[in-house]
C-alpha cells in the first residue's frame, strides 16, 4: 500500500513540472519580445524617457521585434513577466531589481 501512494506522489509530482514546463514554453513562444528588451524598457522608463521614444528606439536597433506601442506602455508599468529560463542568473536578478525599481518608480510618481 505504501508503494501505491509514493508512485501516486511521484506520478503527481512529474506531472506537475511537466504542466509547469508547459506552461512557460507556452508564454515565452507566444511573445513577441524578448527578457533583454523588458530590461531595456525598464531602465529607460526609469532614465525618465517617454514610451514612444522607448518603442521608436528599439524599432531603429531591431525591426524584426514583435514589440509594438501598446505592449510597450504596459511593459513600462512593471506588468511583464519574464521567467528564468529566459535570461542568464544574472541578468535575471538584473531583471528582478529593476521590475521592483519601476514599482517602485510609479508608486512615488503617484502621491
Amino acid at each position: 500500500m505504501d508503494t501505491i501512494v509514493k508512485d501516486i506522489n511521484k506520478h503527481k509530482e512529474n506531472f506537475l513540472i511537466a504542466k509547469k514546463d508547459r506552461r512557460i514554453k507556452k508564454r515565452t513562444e507566444k511573445r513577441a519580445i524578448t527578457g533583454e528588451e523588458v530590461i531595456y524598457i525598464f531602465e529607460k522608463v526609469l532614465d525618465g524617457w517617454p514610451t514612444i521614444k522607448i518603442f521608436n528606439t528599439i524599432i531603429q536597433t531591431n525591426p524584426k521585434s514583435g514589440v509594438t506601442k501598446k505592449k510597450v506602455e504596459v511593459i513600462a508599468t512593471g506588468n511583464c513577466k519574464v521567467f528564468e529560463k529566459e535570461l542568464p542568473a544574472e541578468r535575471y536578478q538584473h531583471y528582478l531589481i529593476m521590475r521592483q525599481r519601476v514599482y517602485d518608480f510609479h508608486l512615488l510618481q503617484k502621491n
